[in-house]
């Protein structure tokens, strides 16, 4: 009796460590989708960050422009005042105007043509954070596939664990020792029972007092006095 008590204790709790692996696999599924589509998101916001950058990288672009087109106008303007210049000295004021407003052409060309060459980088980041995307959410549909796939005969080994272990449960007579085991299963799971060797709680690894191993021996129910799991004892 003894040992049959050991030994349907065991099963027990071989068969609620299994529903646990079963249940964490399960709930895995849909965990590992949630992560994939949070690296979409995230590789989204890259690339609408990137958009925008390319955005006001034009509109600098397009304003240095404007004001390039301005200057030329002024410049057209500053030459024709030229020769309606009353004197060397209005001359030469005009002349220096037009040489100011020509070097500041040159400036504003610089600049255009970096921001160009800004906007160029960045569309080929962005283009490099768009395939990105791409992979990610190529990866997400096949996790997503994988996950259904596999859910069904995840599903079918929960209802075949549950099934086993209610059976198992009948270990438990009907009394304390039931309803102690069923406030453990329900608050630790499968880490309700736990096994003793070398005189030691294997959960705990707290000793095992010799009374309570020699009611153990003679197929008695017995606690952990340390952290309350049901214990057996293999021989």
């Amino acid at each position: 009796m003894a040992v049959e008590t050991s030994q349907a204790l065991q099963q027990l709790h071989h068969l609620l460590q299994q529903l646990a692996d079963a249940e964490s696999l399960l709930s895995h599924g849909p965990k590992r989708v949630a992560a994939a589509k949070k690296k979409i998101t995230a590789a989204e916001q890259v690339c609408e960050t990137q958009k925008e950058k390319i955005r006001e990288l034009r509109k600098a672009s397009d304003q240095k422009n404007l004001s390039l087109k301005s200057n030329e106008a002024e410049i057209v303007k500053l030459t024709g005042r030229l020769n309606e210049a009353s004197s060397n000295k209005e001359y030469d004021i005009i002349q220096g105007q037009v040489a100011d407003q020509r070097a500041a052409n040159e400036a504003l060309e610089d600049a255009i043509l970096s921001l160009l060459t800004e906007v160029d980088d960045a569309t080929t980041e962005l283009e490099t954070a768009e395939e990105a995307v791409k992979q990610l959410v190529q990866r997400c549909k096949d996790i997503e596939a994988e996950v259904k796939e596999r859910e069904p005969g995840i599903r079918d080994d929960i209802a075949r664990l549950t099934s086993e272990i209610e059976e198992a449960e009948s270990a438990f007579p009907p009394g304390d020792s039931r309803v102690s085991y069923e406030r453990l299963r329900s608050s630790m799971g499968a880490g309700a029972l736990s096994e003793v060797q070398d005189t030691f709680c294997l959960a705990c690894n707290t000793k095992v007092i010799a009374q309570d191993c020699v009611r153990l021996k003679i197929g008695e129910i017995v606690s952990c006095r340390e952290c309350g799991r049901m214990l057996y004892m293999m021989e």
